[in-house]
């Protein structure tokens, strides 16, 4: 006999503390409960970068979305849904279901939810039932009724309804992890959240870290043409040719991405093709980059980057990592070795919504009839990345991929990652940003195991948002704002401890 023991706080329940369930092979009448396979158990918890408050109402409007209601509790860190039904087929076995949710706090941003899903079974025993009428309109008077509210009469010719909290016969409760499955992808795999400068109100700017351990060295390397280039991209030199739009939507604020797309401008520049690095980062940074780019890249010229607004605002959303600033550096190597790569700084900090994409299109429109032979390899959120108008948020919002009016030369490639971590920032349940390490799980369709070389697949047919093919770049891990540098950021709410050593990533 297996024991599952449920702490579960509830007022609705008739102030139930703990509940026992036996889950064992029982028959009662005909219904029977089943053993969950091994195969079935998680073998890891998962650990949302989440407070629990925000983890368990993404929950609640999940299971809402299902058509359940829910009970109130006495415990926050717990959700119980209301008994559903059975369907009326006048069955002898009746199969009634419900949700609890539980809750688990391991940091103010880190949480783990367990989603089970809980079966009662009714049944008679009488195989008679069929030969007596009366038994037959006994039953099916129970069958419609609600089996968890009885009426007591109190002798006064009045009665009073009280919720019962069990039925007779077998009950079951398992994991679905199915349900934890969508909830992890509904708080892991949204579109990265992008601060401008006008959505937020200006702070005190963080003094910047300089310690000597700060700062990037490949500056002391002897520049070599061959020597950047440490990693091919495979599939990407079939792509390659003159006039290239290669535009690759990313999640923001990881290590991988950019360390491929390093990757594939060295590989595109070893061709002796002219190639741009489009960044998200705002023109008006444009001289500062420049002046890099020209520069040995010493750590005094690394300040000199550093100081502009872009890189020190108070909302730091993955786009002025420690990974971009090492990106901007390795274009500077490869310049130096000799191959013809430069970075343009495309966004704005003053735009929002489409008019922010019509100037992202506008830079690049602009630049192809110019030099309509340069490859544009871009790095973009993949909302920008889109062909397609509309997103599940605005309907109306026209994305900088599908403004770019040269489409014949144009390749839209989504990030496939493996499930890890990122920096980030994010609404809270308060509309409130927090920035911070955040969970990173890819959808099915990008979804792709750990381990392997990067690499280019095309599809037989563009996805529904306009890609053509992913770029596979890996576990995800966090890069964090380079105003930090190596060190850890400091722990404020943004910022989660460091998750216990036995929470490991989920296998599904």
């Amino acid at each position: 006999m297996r024991i599952i023991v449920i702490h579960l706080r509830t007022g609705a329940l008739m102030h139930c503390r703990w509940i026992v369930v036996a889950v064992t092979l029982m028959f009662v009448g005909c219904a029977h409960s089943k053993r969950t396979p091994e195969s079935e158990l998680p073998r890891y918890e998962h650990v949302f970068q989440k407070p629990l408050s925000e983890a368990l109402a993404t929950t609640r409007q999940l299971l809402e979305e299902q058509g359940h209601t829910f009970e109130e509790t006495e415990d926050p860190n717990q959700l119980v849904t209301q008994w559903k039904g059975p369907d009326k087929n006048a069955s002898r076995a009746d199969t009634h279901t419900r949700y609890l949710v539980t809750g688990i706090v391991l940091s103010p941003r880190q949480s783990v939810v367990r989603i089970f899903r809980m079966t009662q079974q009714a049944a008679g025993n009488d195989v008679e039932w069929h030969n007596q009428w009366w038994k037959v309109s006994a039953a099916r008077a129970e069958h419609y009724a609600n089996p968890f509210v009885q009426r007591v009469n109190l002798g006064d010719d009045s009665a009073e309804t009280k919720r019962l909290s069990m039925l007779r016969g077998a009950q079951h409760g398992v994991r679905d992890l199915e349900l934890e499955k969508a909830l992890t992808l509904r708080l892991e795999s949204a579109p990265s959240v992008e601060v401008i400068s006008g959505n937020v109100v200006q702070e005190k700017r963080p003094t910047a870290v300089r310690d000597p351990e700060f700062y990037l060295d490949r500056w002391q390397e002897e520049a070599s043409a061959q020597g950047p280039c440490t990693t091919s991209v495979r599939g990407l030199e079939e792509l390659l040719h003159p006039g290239l739009t290669l535009l690759i939507g990313e999640q923001l604020g990881s290590r991988e991405a950019p360390e491929v797309v390093g990757h594939a401008v060295c590989q595109a520049g070893q061709t002796g093709l002219a190639v741009v690095l489009g960044l998200s980062i705002p023109a008006s940074e444009q001289a500062r980059v420049d002046a890099y780019l020209a520069s040995p890249g010493a750590p005094a010229d690394q300040d000199t980057l550093l100081e502009g607004r872009f890189w020190s605002r108070p909302y730091q959303d993955g786009r002025s990592s420690r990974a971009i600033l090492d990106l901007i550096d390795r274009a500077r190597a490869l310049r130096a070795a000799g191959q013809r790569v430069t970075v343009v700084a495309y966004d704005t900090d003053v735009l929002r919504g489409s008019e922010r994409d019509a100037a992202q299109a506008q830079v690049w429109t602009e630049r192809r009839a110019q030099k309509p032979n340069e490859v544009h390899i871009v790095l973009a959120g993949n909302t920008h990345t889109r062909t397609e108008k509309g997103t599940e948020w605005d309907k109306d919002f026209t994305p900088m991929a599908h403004l770019l009016k040269d489409k014949r030369s144009l390749v839209v490639l989504e990030m496939s990652y493996a499930q890890g971590t990122r920096w980030g920032c994010d609404l809270n349940r308060e509309g409130k940003l927090a920035c911070g390490i955040v969970g990173a799980t890819p959808a099915p369709r990008v979804a792709a195991t750990a381990g392997l070389s990067p690499y280019v697949k095309l599809l037989e047919a563009p996805a529904n948002e306009g890609f053509q093919g992913l770029l596979y770049v890996g576990e995800l891990t966090p890069s964090m704002p380079a105003i930090l540098g190596l060190r850890e950021a400091p722990p404020p709410s943004s910022m989660p401890a460091a998750p216990p050593p036995t929470m490991k990533p989920p296998i599904f």
